[in-house]
C-alpha cells in the first residue's frame, strides 16, 4: 500500500507489521482526519497482535491548535487500533518535534514512543518492539 492524499502519504512496510506515514510542508485539518482513518484501516489485520507506526514529521511545517487537537485524536484512535509504538522522524525540526511530544502527552496514550533523525534508527527501534 502506498497512497496520498494532500500533504500526507502512508505506506505499509513490506514484510512487517508497520505503518509508515510522512507530510510534507503544511497540512490540514482534512487531510489529518484521512491520515487517522487510513493508518486504522491499514493496520486492521494486525489489531489483535499490534502493530508500529513511523511518522516522518522532519519535512511538516508546525501546526496550528486545531490540527494540533486532531492530531491528539489521532494518537488516542491508533491506541484503540493496538498501536505498540510510535517512531517520530524528526531530522533536525526541533519545533514539530516537541509538536509531536506535547500531543502524545496530551492523549494520555499508553503507546511506546522514540523519536529518531533517521527512519533508518526509527525502523531498527520498532524491529525490537514490533514482532
Amino acid at each position: 500500500m502506498n497512497v496520498k492524499h494532500g500533504a500526507q502519504t502512508v505506506e505499509t512496510i513490506d514484510g512487517k507489521k508497520i505503518v509508515k506515514s510522512g507530510a510534507v510542508g503544511s497540512t490540514t485539518l482534512e487531510e489529518i482526519q484521512w491520515l487517522t482513518k487510513t493508518l486504522v484501516s491499514a493496520s486492521a489485520a494486525w489489531k489483535l497482535s499490534g502493530w508500529g507506526y513511523i511518522s516522518d514529521i522532519s519535512k511538516m511545517s508546525p501546526v496550528t491548535p486545531d490540527i494540533s487537537a486532531e492530531l491528539v485524536n489521532l494518537h488516542k484512535a491508533l491506541e484503540a487500533s493496538n498501536c505498540k509504538a510510535m517512531a517520530f522522524v524528526v531530522g533536525n525540526s526541533i519545533f514539530t518535534d516537541a509538536q509531536a511530544k506535547n500531543h502524545q502527552k496530551q492523549s494520555h496514550a499508553g503507546i511506546q514512543e522514540g523519536h529518531f533523525k533517521t527512519e533508518a534508527e526509527a525502523l531498527a527501534w520498532l524491529n525490537t518492539i514490533i514482532k
